[in-house]
Formats: C-alpha cells, structure tokens, sequence
C-alpha cells in the first residue's frame, strides 16, 4: 500500500489550559488502564505557522513535522465549530525547496490539490513566520476520541534558519501555565487509530 499523499480530517475541538494536576491525573488514569482501547502516545512536534497577503484568510498553513520523521503541509480552516484539515505529505526534500522558494514541484505535480498550493506560495504569497515546538502527549479514549496535551511549548520567530535542522527543541519545564489540552471528537476515525489499522492492514500483506 503506497503512502497517502493527500488526506482529510474533520472534528470538533475545545481548547484550553490545564495545570499540573490536571495532567498528572489523566496521566496516571491512562497507566492504571487496562481497557485495549485506551493507550497514550508521546512524540515531539515541531510546526511552522505561514502567512500570506490576506487580510481574513478561510485558511490556515502551517507545516506539521511529528516525531523528526514525517513531514506535513497542513491546510486548516475552522467553520461553525468543525476544524477541517487537509494534510499533504511531504518529503522533507520538498519541505526545503519551499522554504527556499522554489514550488515548481507542486505545479509539476498530477495532484490537482498539489497545484493548487502553488497558488498559495505564489499569489497568495504564504510565507513562514514563527514556529512552535513541543512535546505532544495523546491520551487515545475510542475510534472517535482523543485528548491532546502539548507540554514544553516553545514558540519563536523563524528568522530564516534551516527549520530541518537535527538539533533537539530546547524545551521548557514542564509546568503549570504551558500545559494545553485539546479535546477532539473525530467525525472519521481518529488519527492514532488509522495508523493503527494501517499498522495492522501491513502486517497482513
């Protein structure tokens, strides 16, 4: 089976800060689990927010590195409560031509959703402007459910540098004011159960 290059997700989402405790509880409820369904998966993220001319853009860019291996451009527009995503795999080849500018691979590609994020870079003129970096815990509760807590948050202007770089996010402490818990139902399947059906659907080929 070939990787995915294109994908659409859609949830809901409520957002907020959590302090110490909050986390330590959810922490330690998903250790004394013994549901099959219920795990947690830590990776370290890394994102870089884009910009372009817009004054109210429908969307937001942003590419969406997880776990120093797998590369995203992230599409993302929020209406009437529903965050929509369309996620584009890259390769980190590609990721470094973008930022160097060059998008004629996205023109050449036979994916029309590809050709249109030429026109983003190019007449809507997406450009990086900070970047984020974090720990990024999930707590998996079913198919549909899953909490996500980022820690260690980091954010600073890109300035240019090689975002690709294998030097490790100079993460924080963890620590009460820089603990963030997303709650998203899934109206598909969640992420961390597609990679698992993924996962086994490989094992049977």
């Amino acid at each position: 089976m070939g990787k995915i290059l294109v994908e659409k997700i859609s949830y809901t989402e409520v957002t907020r800060n959590i302090t110490q405790a909050e986390y330590n509880q959810t922490q330690e409820e998903y250790i004394l689990s013994r549901s099959p369904e219920k795990y947690m998966i830590s990776l370290p993220i890394r994102v870089l927010m884009f910009q372009g001319v817009e004054e109210h853009p429908l969307f937001t860019y942003y590419f969406f590195e997880e776990n120093r291996e797998d590369l995203f451009l992230i599409q993302r527009q929020r209406k009437n409560g529903v965050v929509n995503k369309t996620k584009y795999s890259l390769t980190m080849d590609q990721g470094r031509k973008i930022l160097r500018g060059d998008y004629q691979f996205l023109l050449d590609s036979d994916d029309p959703a590809f050709n249109s994020l030429y026109f983003q870079f190019t007449v809507n003129g997406l450009r990086p402007i900070y970047k984020k970096e974090c720990i990024r815990k999930i707590f998996h509760q079913n198919r549909f459910l899953d909490e996500i807590v980022d820690i260690s948050i980091v954010r600073t202007p890109y300035a240019g540098e090689d975002f690709f770089d294998e030097e490790p996010a100079k993460l924080k402490t963890i620590n009460s004011n820089n603990l963030r818990r997303n709650t998203r139902q899934y109206l598909t399947l969640s992420e961390p159960m597609k990679n698992l059906l993924s996962f086994e659907n490989s094992l049977l080929e």
